[in-house]
């Protein structure tokens, strides 16, 4: 991920000078710190990688996924990444909570691909934290509200995990936003109105369990170009607001019960470059300005029941659709 690569590339100079080598890791947390990767490193029952063979010693910023920098008082070191992305990390015990919290200097966790579970922790009092990926793991519970008291997050990836229940309205309030991926859990409930404040650029709520119309207002996102509504079961017409989106490029809202037609006014976006409406029963013939988009593969809405298009329902699946 480019944020991460950069931020690797600091430390990494940050690691090659003089000053930053006789900077010892900060005195009141190492302990603790040290303690509770050691608590962790218990836990870890798979490691097919050998991450943890050098989790040794005192010196933590030598531990493989844990990188340290200057703390606050810029003379002292603190962890400030933990990157375990695609480490298949596993254990019957191994949570996030009890371990995550405690270092209240972070600035990213990535923890993707592993075999974490139970409820995210309480982060609320890791400040400055600016990037979550929690990505395929077996994490649960409701939507973890305490990243929305995080001033600076804009990076959270929950998906491929177990989370369920509604999405707060908050979420999509939330100023500092820039990609925000829920897609592939259980959340269910109607996507809030309040989508039309989000200041994300990329948006994924696919897979999940949603119901109720698209919200009309999701055309007010300022930032959004990328949105993915899919395998929901989202239901209703299609928002003939979408068409006044400014920046959209890729709206998937495939394999849905959504009815009725695509309003013309939508296929009119010039920043298109996908559009998704596959496996729904949508009925009304296409209007030309959407023809021309499917004849030049922006627009798919095969599995349909479209009179006279191609690849569409059987017929006994689109009655009483309509």
């Amino acid at each position: 991920m480019a944020p991460l690569t950069f931020l690797w590339s600091l430390l990494t100079l940050a690691l090659s000078t003089p000053a930053f080598a006789t900077l010892v890791y900060d005195p009141s947390t190492a302990k603790q710190d040290l303690e509770t990767i050691q608590t962790l490193k218990h836990h870890i029952t798979v490691d097919p990688q050998g991450i943890t063979k050098n989790w040794n010693g005192n010196n933590l910023c030598s531990y493989k996924g844990l990188f340290c920098d200057k703390g606050p008082d810029q003379k002292t070191l603190t962890l400030q990444t933990i990157d375990f992305n695609n480490y298949n990390l596993g254990g019957d015990q191994l949570t996030l909570s009890g371990f995550l919290e405690k270092f209240l200097n972070l600035l990213v966790i990535h923890v993707a691909n592993n075999r974490f579970i139970g409820q995210v922790p309480d982060l609320s009092a890791i400040t400055y934290l600016c990037e979550i990926d929690f990505t395929m793991n077996k994490l649960s519970g409701l939507f973890p509200n305490s990243v929305l008291k995080l001033k600076y997050l804009t990076y959270l990836d929950l998906s491929s995990n177990m989370f369920h229940g509604p999405i707060p309205k908050e979420v999509f309030e939330y100023s500092y936003m820039q990609d925000l991926f829920l897609n592939n859990n259980e959340f269910t409930g109607v996507i809030p109105e309040e989508i039309g404040s989000l200041q994300a650029t990329y948006l994924a709520l696919g897979a999940n369990q949603f119901t109720g119309p698209i919200p009309r207002t999701i055309a007010s996102a300022p930032k959004l170009q990328g949105i993915d509504l899919s395998e929901n079961q989202l239901s209703g017409a299609i928002p003939k607001e979408i068409g006044s989106a400014k920046n959209f490029t890729y709206f998937d809202a495939g394999s849905n019960k959504l009815t009725g037609g695509i309003p013309e006014v939508v296929c009119q976006l010039k920043t298109l470059k996908m559009l998704n409406f596959t496996s729904n029963y949508l009925s009304t013939p296409l209007g030309p300005r959407c023809q021309a988009l499917q004849a030049r593969g922006i627009l798919d809405v095969t599995k349909n029941c479209i009179p006279g298009a191609h690849n569409q329902r059987p017929s006994a699946q689109c009655s009483g659709q309509h």
